[in-house]
């Protein structure tokens, strides 16, 4: 997990060097050549003590997070503590870069081993998120090498939620749904049965009453969900790949997320080609099933088309899953979903009903 970088100075320094002592060899000249070994000898002695005492103290450097995982939202900051440790009490300055996804954005730091420092993480796009390592350099005070040293970690999970939209739904809701004059009971769906609490489901829908009855969690079944609308979810690696730093997801996302903020839980359909799901989904649900998503997407995609923000001589140190939780979309596939099938799906579900997101549907 350590790589040397030598620079073109180094070797430039050696040339010189060596050009000396053969000058004063193959003119007789004793004290250039003697002059020329001496200074070969000093700058092999520096080149190869700092080399020595960096590689040692990168070895036993480890990273550390105060915090396992963190929330924010889009567009928000926290700070974070970590801390690089090593065995060899050395305080030397080194840059460190964090491995993650582009879904949070974190600068290049300079900090000194041994020492705390901070960490300010800056959500970026909705969805969930791992901070699995840090590439650490060391490079000593002439520029001639540098050591770079993968530190693996535990990592902090950091869940970016969608932005808190104040009134964005105000009297008229999302596709026209008004969340003036609807009840709760009429949003959600009638009433049917209750059951034994699935931990896939949203905890809006726990029913506390009964729980602490029968000291067991246990669930709200509805019908249909009434006058909340079900939305339709485009999730081909189109909707995933990002322009200009923007992702068409995201403001999918925001959109459930917005019409959760009335309606507690919604239908959310998920279709790409040759894939259909449904999910019940609640407003803290939402980072997961981008997960899901991507996951999913990156899955179905070869590397080609795939890029990870870690060099390729590093990746062999994480295993597929970590691998994934870092990766994203480069050039997407043909996985788009025909406008037949989402025709049929429509027709299934009810065009007065449907809310489609990063989709078009035939009038004919």
């Amino acid at each position: 997990m350590i790589r040397t970088i030598p620079s073109n100075r180094l070797l430039v320094i050696y040339l010189i060097l060596s050009g000396i002592t053969y000058i004063g060899l193959l003119t007789n000249n004793l004290f250039g050549m003697y002059f020329g070994l001496v200074l070969f000898i000093v700058f092999t002695s520096y080149v190869l003590s700092w080399y020595l005492l960096a590689i040692i103290t990168a070895l036993y450097s480890q990273l550390t997070f105060e915090q396992v995982g963190v929330e924010l939202t889009v567009g928000s900051s926290v700070i974070i503590n970590a801390r690089i440790s090593s065995k060899i009490p050395m305080r030397w300055e080194i840059t460190l870069n964090l491995v993650h996804s582009p879904h949070i954005q974190s600068d290049t730091l300079r900090v000194r081993i041994n020492d705390e420092f901070t960490i300010k993480l800056t959500g970026r796009w909705i969805g969930y998120a791992r901070i699995i390592g840090g590439i650490m350099e060391l490079r000593d005070s002439l520029g001639l090498l540098t050591i770079q040293r993968l530190l693996t970690c535990n990592g902090v999970s950091v869940t970016i939620m969608p932005r808190q939209s104040i009134g964005a739904i105000g009297k008229v809701g999302i596709g026209g749904y008004t969340e003036r004059g609807l009840s709760m009971e009429g949003r959600l769906g009638d009433f049917k049965s209750l059951s034994i609490y699935d931990y896939e489901r949203s905890a809006s829908s726990i029913h506390w009453l009964t729980s602490a009855r029968v000291g067991e969690l246990m669930m709200i079944n509805r019908g249909d969900y009434g006058s909340c609308p079900v939305f339709v979810l485009n999730v081909s690696s189109r909707m995933l790949m990002p322009r200009d730093g923007e992702r068409p997801i995201d403001e999918a996302l925001q959109a459930i997320s917005d019409s959760s903020q009335y309606c507690g839980e919604v239908r959310v359909i998920l279709i790409r080609r040759d894939y259909v799901r449904e999910k019940v989904v609640g407003k803290g649900d939402i980072p997961y099933l981008e997960r899901e998503v991507r996951i999913s997407v990156l899955r179905s995609l070869g590397e080609d088309n795939t890029l990870i923000n870690l060099p390729a001589y590093f990746r062999k140190y994480f295993n597929e899953d970590e691998l994934l939780d870092v990766a994203y979309i480069k050039v997407p596939i043909n996985d788009e979903p025909s406008i037949d099938d989402v025709n049929r799906l429509i027709n299934t579900i009810g065009n007065n009903r449907a809310v489609l997101l990063g989709l078009e549907v035939s009038n004919g």
